[in-house]
């Protein structure tokens, strides 16, 4: 759950992902996605009235870099290791971008979280539980209990590419923008796999699995079973302590500033991990030459009423 109040301290005249209180005093605002933890206050009347009366106060879905230093706000993110350096937005030719701040998403920033099983390996267990189950008849069905409407767009593709069917949701309109996912969605409910709000089912959240630091060797469950037909699949849409410091390693910002506090931490303690993250800028020192001129080097950092099979992911 995002904690981030919506200022940035380099563009304290803009919003990020926060729509009410002082925020509303912003001059340009910026949604980064929709979950609802980051759109408090967007459908505020406040806000509609200031938008559509303003003809200078914009709602974007983007970020520019700015006189006050590239700015980095990731939003919620997934990133596996070794995938920042194939966006080629936080590059600058073959150098990556001198990132002043992050503000960071920092869900599972916490050594207890060291590892979460990546996308991939989750499609694949999910996969294989869809497939248990439909084969068994054409009237056994699956249920995807999603917790959030958009993010799950990717689930939804392989596994209608995989069994070559469409995934059943309540309605089209939020898919209609969207052509790539649009196809493999559909309001017709004689489909095995079902993503609705399912009448007769009970949902179901059970904790989320996770693994602790002396179990980083260990493989994390990425399915566990609740009930007598349902399942929890380890499905994240955050970074795990490992993904996160991979990431960091390699913008090397100055400033990183913690958008969420784990669970059973505090804000002190989130900064305090992500100390040893910044880039030291002690080493842009001057150096003198006893022949030369004063100079000054800068550092650049290289860097899921026959068959019902309940999941929850």
């Amino acid at each position: 759950m995002s904690s981030f109040a919506g200022r940035m301290k380099e563009y304290p005249n803009m919003s990020l992902d926060r729509f009410d209180r002082e925020n509303l005093h912003a001059r340009a605002y910026f949604l980064s996605h929709c979950h609802k933890d980051h759109m408090k206050g967007l459908k505020g009347p406040l806000l509609k009235r200031k938008l559509k009366f303003s003809l200078t106060v914009k709602l974007y879905c983007s970020f520019v870099p700015r006189a006050q230093g590239t700015v980095l706000y990731t939003g919620d993110f997934r990133l596996a290791k070794g995938d920042a350096s194939r966006i080629e937005l936080l590059h600058s030719g073959s150098r990556v971008k001198d990132i002043k701040s992050v503000y960071l998403d920092s869900t599972f920033y916490d050594p207890r979280f060291y590892q979460i099983p990546s996308r991939e390996t989750c499609l694949h267990a999910i996969r294989g539980l869809v497939q248990d189950c439909v084969c068994v008849s054409v009237y056994h069905t699956v249920w995807l209990n999603c917790k959030a409407a958009y993010g799950y767009e990717y689930l939804f593709t392989n596994l209608g590419d995989e069994f070559h069917t469409q995934i059943h949701v309540k309605s089209l309109d939020m898919f209609k923008k969207m052509p790539e996912i649009l196809s493999h969605v559909t309001t017709d409910r004689a489909t095995q796999i079902h993503a609705c709000r399912h009448p007769k089912v009970t949902l179901l959240h059970a904790p989320f699995l996770l693994e602790t630091p002396n179990q980083r060797t260990q493989r994390t469950k990425v399915i566990i079973r609740t009930g007598a037909s349902s399942y929890r699949a380890c499905f994240s849409f955050h970074s795990s302590y490992s993904e996160i410091k991979d990431f960091l390693s390699y913008l090397q910002p100055i400033n990183i500033y913690p958008s969420v506090i784990p669970i059973g931490r505090t804000h002190a303690d989130v900064t305090e991990l992500l100390k040893s993250m910044c880039r030291d800028v002690s080493s842009s020192a001057v150096i003198y030459r006893p022949l030369g001129t004063l100079k000054r080097t800068q550092t650049r950092a290289a860097h899921p009423r026959c068959g019902l099979c309940r999941l929850a992911v």
